[in-house]
This record gives structure tokens, sequence and C-alpha cells, in this order.
């Protein structure tokens, strides 16, 4: 990106006391902080690439795109190891991998929309665009595009024609794109805090709204949307009904690792999900000269990686930070999402419930299989585990209940039959 680019960035932004009352603040803003957020992390994949921050892509091999708003699209593997892909475009922004792996980039300044091989070669595929940012596609292989200068939403068939999708006064430099999963798309402005759903008929209305004035860009994870608030530094999550959580950053801007709700972002802008669907792949524009040298700082980038946490990465960081009020608070949370509900298991949160009861956390362990066993009621190996967190802590009367619990379930279940013939013993 550069200094004229970044201009159109770089306006002033709200200041709603985001540093010293964060939480306050965006409880005036409807915002949450959902105990599900609770265990993300986040860590640098790699960091001073020279340009600024387009649209990030990932493909199914794994490999990381960050246009640079300038000329190039560099690839990044999915260890760090950094290269340039393409080059030869004009302002780099949003971009998409299409079903062959092919990189179709747009390049704001030319108004055209290029096609990239896996080799890094391109050819202009459609154009025509007033300002082109975020891509998308659909499972025919039709391109969404937005058009920031236009306000308005192109459709681009596989052969590369183009006609206006949608258009209405609620968009205001429409920016980051990408379709649900039952054909919608979720479209952010650039200019103010806005996510905005266009239906399948092209009807425009709003969504949601991101707080910091002003977004970047827009993926799917795990059932929710995600988008970077380009001018608050912090990314958050979307759910299917429009609620607004903060995921990462504390609004600072900054560059700082570790736990998602303390780090750093720094002009947070293109967004993409992994080949595996757990973590979030993002460039911050750093704007920063390389270490050692005097040199007037330069644009420059970082390609930052937000893992999403599993449920039992939530809870072992909700143990941590509150306890075991605070581990079923998560637990409720996590199932009654819906975005979440699909991903938690009965055997992971068995297996967890097993390791504290290993390492001496019997109180929170048994509390756990009997969430556990709560959220399976037909599940007879639920209420053995939970049997055996009563044995271990001398309740003898709940373990024995809970064996022929199980028994009930599955007669076939040979450790309660052993187990209540040693409880009827001693």
């Amino acid at each position: 990106m550069s200094d004229l680019a970044l201009s159109r960035y770089a306006r002033p932004r709200r200041s709603l006391v985001l540093r010293t009352t964060l939480w306050a603040t965006l409880g005036l803003l409807g915002v949450t902080l959902s105990a599900v957020a609770q265990g993300n992390r986040v860590h640098t994949v790699a960091e001073s690439l020279a340009g600024g921050v387009g649209g990030v892509a990932v493909d199914r091999a794994g490999f990381i795109y960050s246009a640079d708003f300038r000329d190039t699209v560099w690839r990044i593997s999915p260890s760090g190891e950094s290269e340039i892909f393409a080059t030869g475009l004009y302002g780099a922004s949003g971009n998409t991998i299409d079903a062959k792996g092919r990189l179709l980039q747009a390049s704001f300044y030319g108004g055209y929309i290029s096609r990239i091989d896996r080799h890094g070669n391109h050819e202009v595929f459609a154009e025509g665009f007033a300002g082109p940012v975020g891509l998308t596609l659909d499972p025919e292989g039709n391109l969404y595009v937005c058009n920031c200068r236009g306000n308005t939403i192109s459709k681009v068939d596989p052969d590369g024609k183009v006609s206006t999708y949608a258009e209405s006064e609620l968009f205001s430099c429409p920016n980051g794109i990408t379709r649900g999963s039952q054909g919608d798309l979720f479209v952010v402005n650039f200019s103010n805090g806005k996510m905005l759903r266009v239906g399948t008929d092209g009807a425009v209305s709003e969504f949601a709204t991101i707080p910091g004035g002003g977004n970047g860009h827009v993926a799917i994870a795990q059932g929710s949307i995600y988008a970077t608030s380009f001018a608050g530094h912090q990314v958050f999550r979307v759910s299917d009904t429009g609620e607004t959580t903060l995921i990462a950053g504390t609004g600072v801007m900054g560059e700082k690792d570790g736990d998602a709700l303390e780090a750093l972002f720094s002009w947070p802008n293109g967004i993409a999900v992994g080949a595996q669907g757990d973590r979030l792949f993002i460039n911050d524009f750093i704007n920063r000269s390389l270490p050692g040298t005097e040199i007037l700082p330069s644009p420059r980038f970082a390609l930052r990686q937000i893992k999403l946490a599993s449920l039992s990465d939530s809870l072992k960081a909700a143990l941590q930070a509150g306890g075991i009020d605070q581990v079923v608070e998560v637990h409720q949370a996590w199932k009654a999402d819906p975005s979440t509900a699909n991903l938690y298991t009965e055997i992971d949160i068995n297996r967890l419930a097993y390791t504290w009861m290993a390492t001496g956390k019997l109180p929170e362990a048994t509390r756990l299989f009997e969430l556990n066993a709560e959220s399976y009621p037909q599940s007879f190996n639920a209420y053995d585990s939970l049997g055996e967190a009563y044995m271990n802590g001398g309740k003898k009367k709940l373990a024995i209940k809970n064996y022929k619990k199980s028994l009930e379930l599955n007669e076939g279940n040979a450790n309660a039959r052993k187990m209540l013939e040693k409880l009827a013993g001693e």
C-alpha cells in the first residue's frame, strides 16, 4: 500500500475510550465478550514483508496469499516461508481462490480482476469495475465483487461477463465480502462500521455493526462470520443473528502475540480461513523500517494467525482465569451457540476431565464429568466416567447411582459391573 493508498484508510477513527475502558465501551456498543472466545491465541507467521495490506486468501494446500495494495501478491507457506508470488498488478486488493486453485485478484486502481495460475502467471479475467476490493465465489463459479468507489456489488459469470448484482444507499465503500451457506452475501463497509446482508434477490439490509468506524474484510469459519475492524485494530465474530463478539485485540495499535484478547493489531485488513477451518490468517499494516536501518518508514506488513480455540482449549483457559464457575459458563455458552454446538463432543470433554483428575484437580474434573453427563444423557460412558470421579472422591452412593445408570444404558458395560461389585464389598 502506498502512502497515497494509506491515506484512503487513515481517517481519524472514533474514539470511544477503547483503550482505557474497553469492556464498558463494548457493552455500550452492544458487543459481547463471549466466553467462547477464551483460549484463542495469536501468532505472527511472517513479519516485515514489503508492501501494504490488501486481501488474504488460503488455498487447499494451506498456502496463504497476501496482496499488498500495490503491485504484488506474496505467498506464505504454513511454516512462514514467504516469496513473491505475482507482480505487475495495480493496487492488489481483495482476492479469493477458485475451484482449480487459481487466485482471483482484484486491482483497485486498475479496475480489473486478474486470474493467476499456480506459477504466478496472470491474465485479465474481467474489467470495468469501480475500485474493486473484496471477492467471493458461489458453487457455480460466479464471482461477486465489491466496488468501493461505485458502492455496488458486481456479479461476474464464469465466462467473465459482468453485471450489477446489488446497489444500495447502505453501501459506503463496500470492502469485504463473503458468501453464507444459504447464498446470502455478507458485506462490510470500509467507510463506516456496518455489515450488510445481500439476499439472493439482491436486496440489501443492515445486519450488524462492527466497532471502530471502518472495516477491512470478512470470512466465515465454524459457522460464524469473522471481520477485521481496520480502524479499530481488532477482530470480531458475528453470529448468524448479527450478534457481535470481540475475539482478538484490545483496540490499542501495536504488535503483540499471545492471548487473543490481550494481543495487539495494527490496521488489520485481509482475513481468510485456514485449510483446516480452525484458524484465521490476517495481514497487519505495520509501516516501519527493517530492524537495524535508519531509513524512513516504508510500507510493510505482517501476517498474523488467530488459532480458534477448541472447547477443551477454552475450558482450560476458563479454569485458569476464573475457576470452576467460569468453566461452567464457557461450557454452557459453547453449547448454546449454534456455531459452536456442533463442534462440541463428548469424547473431548471426557478426555479433558480425566486429564484434570490425573493431575490432582478432582473437584474440577468431577464437575466437568457432571456437565458431560448432562449434555449426553444417553451415553453410558459419560455416567461410567462420572461414577469413577465420585468413587475417587469418596462419594460412594453417588458412584453406585451413576454406575447403575451406565448399566441401564448399556448392559454390556463390564467396567460398571466390576466397579459396583467393588463398591458393594467396601
